[in-house]
C-alpha cells in the first residue's frame, strides 16, 4: 500500500492526479449504496436478476399481458351473450279537446331479458383468434429478443470494464517506468552523460503516459455507468466473465440453428401469420351472419298507451328465433379489405428483410469471432516478442548501443502488444455472446455459473475499483517525477512469473505485477 501510494506521488503529478480524480464527480462506489438490490458475485445469478428487474424486459412482459388478454377477448366471441334491460318513467299526459279523470299522471315500467348465441359470422371470430393467438406468440418471440439483447448488452459492458481495468494497470506500470527513465535521466545530466533532449523526451513521454492513465481511467468510468444502467448494480462490483454456452461447429450451422429460432425472425413470422388472417377476418364482415336469439320482456304501466293516457293491463312475452343479417352495401368494409391485404403484404415483405438480417448478423458475428481467435494468437507471439526485445534493449542500452529513444519507444511496444491481447480476448469473447444471440440461443440458460476469459477482479491498494486515485493519496502528489523519491523497480518490460491476463496477482505483490529491470538508473 506504502509503496503504491509513493509510486502515484512521484510519477502521476498533483496536476494530472487531481483531474484523475476530477473525471467523474460521482463515483460508482456511491452509487452503490443506493442500489436497490444485493450485489450478485456471479454473473450467472446477476443474468438471473436482471431478467426480473431491468425496466425495459419488465414492460415487454406487460406487452405479453396485454396480448394475452386480447386473445381472451377473441375466444369469448364463442360464448353466448346475456344482456338485461329496463326502463322506469313517470309521465304526465296532457289530452288536448277532451277530458280525462283517470290517466293524466302515471308510472310505466318495461324489464326485458336476451340471449343471443352467434352461429356463423362469417369466420371472424375463428380468424380473429387466430390473429390474437399469432399475436401473443409474436409479443412473447418479442420478449426473447430483447431479454437476448439486454443480456448481450450486460456481457459486453462487463467485458469491457474488465479490459479498461486491464489497460489501466498497463499504463499505470508504464507511466512508473517512464518516471523512473526521467528521473534517472536527470541524475545522468547533471552528471554530463545525458543531454538536455534525453530530459525533455523522456518528460514528454511521460505526460504522454499520465494522459494515457487519464483516458484510461474516463473509459473504465464511462463503461463502469453503462454497466450500471444495465444491470442496476454499480459498475465497481462487476462479477467475472462467465463460460457461455457452446456455439454451433460451423457457419452454415449457425445459419440453420438462425433461421428456426432467431426471436425477431419467429416475430417476423407470427406478424405475418397475424397478417393474413387480418385479411380473412376483414373479408367476413361482407358474409351474411347468423344468430340464434331468445328473450323475455315484461311491460307495465301503460308503456305502450304514450298519448291516450290509458292503463293496459300488465303483459310480458316471451321470444326465441333467428336473426339473420346479409350486409349488401358496406363501402367501410371492402376498405377495410384493401387496408388488410396491404398490410399482409407489408409484413410478409418485413419477413424478407428478417431473414437477410438474421443471416448478416450471423455470419457478421462469426467472422468477428474467428478473427479474435486468430488475433489472440498473434497477439501472444507479440507480447512473448516485445517482451524479449525489450529485455535485449535494455541490456543493449546499459553498454551505449541503445538510445534512451529506444528504450522508451520498447515500453510503448510492449504496453501496445499487452493492450491488444488485451481486447482479443475482450472481442473474442462478446463475438462468442454475439454468435449466440444471433442465433437465439442466448438466454439466462446460456451464461453458465463459472469464471472464463482471465477475468480480473483484483482492485490496486491505492485505486478505487474503477481507477480513480483516493482523495488522500492526490493530496500527497507531487508536480515533478525528476525530484520525487525513487519508486520500486519498474514492471514494465520484464517477462513475467504468470500470464499478464491472470485474473489475481500473486500474494504478497499489492496487485502489481512481477517486478521488472527495465527502466532502472543506467549504469
Amino acid at each position: 500500500m506504502r509503496k503504491s501510494r509513493t509510486f502515484w506521488a512521484s510519477t502521476l503529478g498533483a496536476p494530472a492526479a487531481a483531474a484523475a480524480f476530477a473525471i467523474a464527480p460521482t463515483p460508482l462506489l456511491a452509487q452503490s449504496a443506493s442500489s436497490a438490490v444485493a450485489p450478485s458475485s456471479t454473473m450467472a445469478a446477476l443474468a438471473r436478476q436482471v431478467v426480473i428487474s431491468n425496466p425495459e424486459i419488465a414492460a415487454q412482459r406487460h406487452q405479453v399481458r396485454v396480448a394475452a388478454a386480447r386473445l381472451q377477448a377473441a375466444e369469448a366471441s364463442y360464448l353466448p351473450t346475456i344482456e338485461a334491460n329496463g326502463v322506469l318513467q313517470r309521465r304526465e299526459i296532457d289530452i288536448k279537446n277532451g277530458s280525462s279523470t283517470n290517466d293524466a299522471r302515471y308510472t310505466a315500467g318495461q324489464a326485458g331479458i336476451e340471449a343471443r348465441l352467434r352461429f356463423y359470422d362469417g369466420d371472424r371470430t375463428y380468424n380473429g383468434v387466430k390473429i390474437a393467438k399469432a399475436e401473443l406468440e409474436a409479443t412473447s418471440a418479442g420478449l426473447d429478443a430483447i431479454i437476448s439483447d439486454v443480456l448481450l448488452e450486460l456481457l459486453t459492458s462487463a467485458a469491457d470494464v474488465q479490459l479498461n481495468r486491464k489497460i489501466l494497470r498497463f499504463t499505470e506500470a508504464q507511466t512508473e517506468a517512464i518516471g523512473e527513465q526521467l528521473r534517472a535521466t536527470s541524475r545522468r545530466l547533471e552528471f554530463g552523460e545525458a543531454t538536455r533532449t534525453d530530459e525533455e523526451l523522456a518528460r514528454a513521454r511521460f505526460a504522454t503516459s499520465q494522459a494515457g492513465v487519464l483516458s484510461a481511467t474516463e473509459e473504465l468510468g464511462v463503461n463502469g455507468h453503462r454497466f450500471r444502467n444495465i444491470s442496476g448494480q454499480s459498475g465497481t462490483m462487476v462479477p467475472p466473465l462467465p463460460p457461455l454456452a457452446e456455439v454451433p461447429l460451423s457457419l452454415a450451422a449457425a445459419q440453420r440453428i438462425a433461421q428456426d429460432a432467431a426471436p425477431r425472425l419467429r416475430a417476423a413470422r407470427l406478424n405475418a401469420q397475424a397478417g393474413k388472417s387480418g385479411v380473412q377476418f376483414a373479408t367476413g364482415a361482407l358474409l351474411p351472419q347468423l344468430d340464434a336469439v331468445t328473450g323475455y320482456d315484461y311491460l307495465t304501466g301503460g308503456a305502450t298507451n304514450t298519448f291516450t293516457g290509458k292503463y293496459p293491463d300488465d303483459r310480458s312475452s316471451l321470444y326465441y328465433g333467428l336473426e339473420l343479417r346479409v350486409p349488401i352495401f358496406l363501402p367501410r368494409d371492402h376498405a377495410e379489405v384493401r387496408r388488410a391485404r396491404a398490410v399482409r403484404d407489408q409484413r410478409l415483405s418485413q419477413v424478407d428483410m428478417a431473414v437477410r438480417t438474421v443471416a448478416e448478423e450471423v455470419a457478421n458475428a462469426w467472422a468477428r469471432w474467428q478473427s479474435a481467435k486468430s488475433t489472440i494468437v498473434a497477439a501472444e507471439a507479440a507480447v512473448a516478442a516485445t517482451q524479449e526485445a525489450a529485455e535485449g534493449i535494455k541490456k543493449e542500452a546499459v553498454g551505449g548501443n541503445r538510445t534512451l529513444t529506444d528504450v522508451l519507444n520498447a515500453q510503448n511496444e510492449l504496453l501496445n502488444a499487452r493492450v491488444t491481447l488485451e481486447r482479443a480476448h475482450r472481442n473474442e469473447f462478446v463475438a462468442r455472446a454475439s454468435l449466440l444471440a444471433a442465433t437465439g440461443q442466448l438466454d439466462t440458460k446460456a451464461i453458465l455459473d463459472g469464471r472464463c476469459c482471465s477475468s480480473d477482479t483484483s482492485e490496486r491498494p491505492t485505486m478505487s475499483a474503477l481507477g480513480r486515485p483516493r482523495v488522500a493519496d492526490v493530496n500527497k502528489a507531487v508536480a515533478d517525477p525528476a525530484t520525487a523519491p525513487r519508486p520500486q523497480t519498474s514492471t514494465l518490460g520484464q517477462t513475467p512469473d504468470r500470464d499478464p491476463s491472470d485474473a489475481a496477482a500473486p500474494a504478497g505483490s499489492s496487485g502489481r505485477p512481477a517486478s521488472s529491470t527495465l527502466g532502472q538508473k543506467l549504469n
